[in-house]
């Protein structure tokens, strides 16, 4: 019976999975992954159309029954178990904790008169429309629902700066087709600050604006999102203001306004084109017919697509015991391909930081925004190094032209303004990281990225600054009773001036590095000897440790930034060696952080914090990884395969906490490849292989790594030993991205062969 009731489950899955995905076309993959989950569990993935990086991000904004606010569970605007449709809008936040964007809404309705139309504009979500899953398609570049209220299909395609829209209507010819445009939403509540519209009758184009301010850009001042919108044709058209249609009208303006046409009732189908752009109207407009030339909705889609096709085929997979993971590999490809943002637009054109028109430099594909550093410098931007350097100095020039517009090495960019969200100076880190690993081009002007270094580590910013440097130099850590975050803030100071001096060292400047060096230790005058665990200290010298054991499992507890004393304990991530010696030895110390796996697996949810190890927030994101630094790699591969498959599902909740911009996804590709990036440096630590055969042509093919992986299976997690190039890896479990994983000038390909078993070795290396 149980192996019927398997056999039940294999196919529900298969089901699932044949139901979900384009038939020939992409990999297995499942893009409702990351769109369910509650509060800190909610991944807040948008789910729609968008291009590679692409700065529309076009798709459905949902709610319930009860029409809870968007600040609960869809900062991206969709929550898998709405069962509404508000709005289709264009621009959204990819997965942060904290609602933005959301412009130029659309949606098509059918009406049977005025009064109708006057209705829904004048309530609420008045036009919502309810959907079903079974309805939608949802592929990389193209989604597909069907409106029930309005017996509408809605197809959406985008490129960088472009949605276009083809809605196909049932035949009810005594019914007015609508399609109505909020030119003033926005997904946080209140953030419209100013909107207009207006509507070109002899151009069947309607172009308008917003002025808003999200939770991340009003601490900039806001933002201002233009539009073009283009249409075939169309009989009848108005707009509205406070609720309130005006047919005929042409303008209209405030918070509470919009505009509408009305289509021929014999129109079975319509394809919309809508420009959006962050510098003008008239930039909308050459964004529209630059990236789309008008084309048909079916040609768009279809180099879009491909487009994705190619990307995607960068990456190859196999395991045909393990079916659910190639599906959750390939959908954390398409998360971390969709961000960050793409800045410039048509002509390279951009809104720069000093609120001015730039146009980019010849040498960068992209300029890149939405760079939500505190989070993407531990796997999204290692990640791109690995597989596209191209890019990944593209985003590293980005984070330069902030410094030459702004002054300042940013924290958390949002479109062109500074958010000074979370903590720390991790631009260090992404720039450490780049150069470490020798992948940085000859356009990187050492000179200013040394000076932006100084700069941060020592100077008190106007933007996006540290806890004051000079008293932050002067204690060696940062006072509780000045800051208290104490203890958070002088962790992550100490691994930023690591990477301060890994850069200075690259360049040659020994003593100033050891400076940094010296500097990065400073972690040790957070640490109390006595309970074993990093608290804060007081100017006066006196630490201040959570008093019970309870104590120091307080989510949020009010002395660490989104934490608590556990989850801190072992943020040492550059100096994990050091930290091993001052818990009293290598013993202790695996003990003491298998403890941290091991309770956590009992925690019944991922809707609020998990008080020991954390897999949904990103200071806990290296921490499996530290049992190398105490000779017990089998841990590192025990935890590390058990998080694969139990933290991450295929489930719409199946990413535990907020992806903030790939970052979630990009550690659940890394850790299923088998190693795992130390951020900042040019060094990966070996893990267990979620693949029988993994293939990464990096770089455009210009070298291409191999990994086989001998007989892999859900009770063979660890590793005997690996060979690199038919070589025993020597120095194991550690691997080097110059040494190792670099094509030589003889050969175009790396190979690594991972031999597993159902036993642990131990001391291996």
């Amino acid at each position: 019976m149980k192996a019927y009731t398997n056999m039940i489950k294999l196919w529900c899955v298969l089901l699932l999975f044949i139901s979900r995905v384009t038939a020939g076309k992409f990999p297995p993959l499942d893009l409702h992954i990351g769109t369910g989950g509650e509060f800190l569990g909610a991944a807040n993935l948008p789910l729609g159309a968008q291009t590679l990086y692409g700065t529309v991000r076009l798709g459905p904004d949902t709610s319930n029954s009860e029409d809870s606010p968007a600040l609960i569970n869809r900062y991206a605007g969709y929550h898998y178990y709405d069962n509404y449709i508000n709005i289709f809008s264009h621009t959204h936040v990819f997965g942060a904790g904290i609602v933005d964007y959301g412009n130029v809404g659309i949606l098509p309705v059918q009406v049977n008169n005025d009064n109708d139309l006057q209705n829904m504009i004048s309530n609420k979500h008045g036009y919502r429309s309810t959907f079903e899953h079974k309805s939608e398609v949802v592929e990389p570049g193209y989604y597909q629902v069907y409106l029930n209220t309005h017996k509408t299909k809605v197809e959406l395609t985008a490129t960088e700066q472009v949605g276009v829209h083809r809605y196909s209507f049932d035949d009810f010819n005594e019914k007015h087709r609508v399609v109505l445009i909020d030119s003033s939403y926005a997904l946080p509540p209140y953030a419209c600050q100013q909107s207009h519209v207006n509507i070109n009758s002899t151009n069947n184009e309607i172009t308008g604006s917003i002025f808003f301010k999200g939770f991340l850009s009003r601490s900039f001042g806001g933002v201002t999102t233009y539009f073009v919108i283009t249409f075939t044709n169309w009989t009848d058209f108005g707009v509205w203001t406070e609720g309130r249609l005006l047919q005929g009208e042409t303008t209209a303006g405030g918070c509470s306004s919009g505009a509408y046409v009305k289509l021929p009732t014999n129109q079975q189908q319509v394809t919309i084109y809508v420009g959006i752009s962050f510098v003008s109207i008239e930039q909308a407009r050459v964004n529209l017919e630059i990236q789309t030339k008008l084309e048909s909705f079916d040609s768009i889609r279809g180099w879009i697509q491909q487009k994705w096709l190619d990307e995607m085929s960068r990456f190859e997979v196999q395991a045909d015991w393990n079916i659910e993971s190639e599906i959750k590999f390939n959908t954390a490809l398409v998360h971390s391909m969709s961000s960050p943002t793409i800045w410039d637009e048509s002509n390279g054109v951009y809104l720069g930081f000093d609120g001015k028109i730039h146009t980019k430099p010849d040498y960068m594909d992209h300029v890149y925004t939405d760079l939500s550093i505190w989070d993407i410098f531990r796997t999204q931007v290692p990640f791109l190094i690995l597989y596209d350097a191209k890019r990944a100095n593209d985003i590293v020039h980005s984070i330069m032209l902030i410094v030459e517009q702004g002054g300042y090495l940013p924290k958390w960019p949002l479109a062109n303004g500074p958010t000074n969200c979370m903590i720390g100076s991790h631009a260090d880190i992404i720039l450490s990281d780049l150069i470490m690993k020798r992948e940085h081009d000859s356009h990187l002007n050492m000179t200013q990225v040394l000076e932006a270094l100084r700069i941060v580590a020592n100077t008190k910013q106007i933007h996006e600054s540290r806890f004051d440097p000079p008293t932050y130099i002067k204690y060696g850590y940062v006072p509780f009773d000045m800051d208290e975050y104490s203890a958070s803030l002088t962790l992550s100071y100490a691994y930023d001036d690591w990477a301060i001096g890994n850069v200075m060292h690259a360049a040659g400047l020994i003593d100033e590095a050891q400076e940094y060096y010296s500097r990065s230790q400073w972690f040790e005058h957070v640490f109390d000897n006595n309970t074993k665990f990093f608290c804060p200290r007081n100017s006066t010298g006196d630490i201040l440790c959570p008093a019970t054991e309870i104590e120091h499992l307080i989510p949020f507890d009010y002395r660490y930034t989104e934490g608590d004393a556990w989850h801190y304990r072992f943020f040492v991530p550059h100096n994990t060696s050091r930290l091993v010696d001052i818990f009293g030895g290598a013993t202790y110390f695996a003990q003491e952080l298998d403890t941290f796996f091991v309770r956590s697996r009992d925690w019944p949810t991922i809707t609020i914090p998990n008080p020991y190890y954390w897999a949904g927030n990103e200071h806990n994101l290296f921490s499996v990884w530290q049992f190398h630094y105490a000779n017990r790699s089998d841990l590192t591969q025990l935890h590390a395969r058990w998080l694969l498959d139990n933290v991450y599902t295929v489930k719409p909740d199946g990413i535990p906490g907020n992806d903030d911009y790939g970052t979630m996804s990009a550690w659940y590709i890394f850790t299923s490849l088998g190693f795992y990036p130390l951020a900042g440096s040019s060094t990966y630590l070996i893990g267990s292989p979620a693949f029988d055969r993994i293939t990464i042509r990096r770089n455009n093919d210009q070298c291409i790594l191999t990994i086989i992986v001998h007989d892999n299976a859900k009770e063979n997690i660890y590793v005997e030993r690996v060979l690199l190039n038919g070589e025993i890896l020597p120095t194991y479990p550690f691997i080097d991205h110059i040494n190792h994983l670099q094509c030589s000038t003889d050969s175009s390909t790396v190979q690594l062969d991972f031999f597993m078993s159902s036993t642990p070795t131990f001391n291996y290396h």
